[in-house]
């Protein structure tokens, strides 16, 4: 069942995952403008906090959704709060789920899962996609796609999504400085979540999500190889010493394994000037990547 903490009904289809049919309810996201906190009970099972954002241009008519996923310090909504100046310019609503600790350690959250669970339904990421179903059933979302944009640990969590659910109803994704990366390579020294070795990925699987715009974004300050919050693990480390390297490290991978493939890589790396670790100076020069052409 499917419920959320904002006013009003609508019936969704119910969401299987090897559960029991049944109708479910959720209270309309969306009710009004502003800031606002809910809960979502997903059926995997979680109940999780979200919070939401819709601009005063959204009042009267469907606009574009942003889900915004936070970083480690599970803050959604910081991750919410990034973005509402951006949303009110360009008008689009701003969903940010919270994947608290208790519930969702780190091989929950940022590697979504994945690991000896062959059943793509209970993986954390296809939990995103039924939000967006949630978020679809309010009447006040646009379109059948979503933008999603994810800092430090939500950009781990995202790359990931993108890479191993490419038919996830993503529209454009973009990462900003994460602090490791699954390479998209099948095989190697390393299983995930340094590389999809492991994981039910296939060269099919790589050649759609090398298809998705994807948006790899790198703090040019974010060079510190001794930051808190820096995963220090082997495998982190052999892709560099900093966020900075890692992200470039990335992206050469990327490039490399599309020319592999004879497909067209649709990543973009955008290295931002001036900023380091910091959520809310990313999300604003993504923002001009993701809605001022809009």
């Amino acid at each position: 069942m499917v419920r959320l903490g904002w006013g009003l009904t609508a019936v969704v289809l119910a969401l299987g995952l090897g559960l029991p049919a049944a109708s479910a309810e959720t209270p309309a996201l969306f009710a009004g403008t502003g800031p606002a906190e809910g809960s979502y009970a997903d059926p995997l099972p979680a109940t999780i906090a979200v919070s939401s954002y819709a601009p005063p241009a959204c009042a009267d008519k469907p606009c574009p959704l942003l889900i915004a996923i936070h970083g480690m310090g599970r803050n959604a909504k910081g991750a919410r709060d990034a973005w509402k100046a951006a949303a009110d310019q360009a008008g689009f609503l701003v969903l940010a789920p919270r994947f608290d600790k208790e519930q969702f350690s780190s091989r929950r959250f940022q590697q979504g899962d994945v690991r000896g669970e062959p059943d793509k339904a209970k993986w954390t990421f296809d939990l995103i996609e039924r939000l967006f179903d949630a978020a679809r059933a309010s009447g006040r979302v646009a379109g059948d796609s979503y933008t999603i944009f994810g800092h430090s640990a939500g950009a781990q969590f995202v790359h990931r999504m993108v890479m191993l659910m490419p038919e996830a109803r993503i529209a454009t994704a973009a990462v900003a400085n994460a602090g490791y990366y699954t390479l998209p390579a099948l095989a190697g020294e390393r299983a995930y979540p340094y590389s999809l070795k492991g994981t039910p990925a296939t060269d099919a699987t790589l050649t759609r999500a090398f298809a998705k715009p994807m948006l790899v974004m790198l703090g040019d300050q974010d060079t510190d190889p001794n930051h808190y919050q820096l995963n220090k693990s082997r495998g982190a480390e052999e892709q560099g010493p900093t966020r900075f390297a890692r992200g470039e490290h990335f992206i050469a991978a990327a490039r490399a394994e599309a020319r592999r493939l004879g497909v067209t890589l649709r990543w973009r790396e955008i290295v931002v000037p001036g900023v380091a670790h910091d959520q809310r100076g990313m999300a604003k020069a993504a923002a001009t990547e993701l809605f001022t052409a809009r």
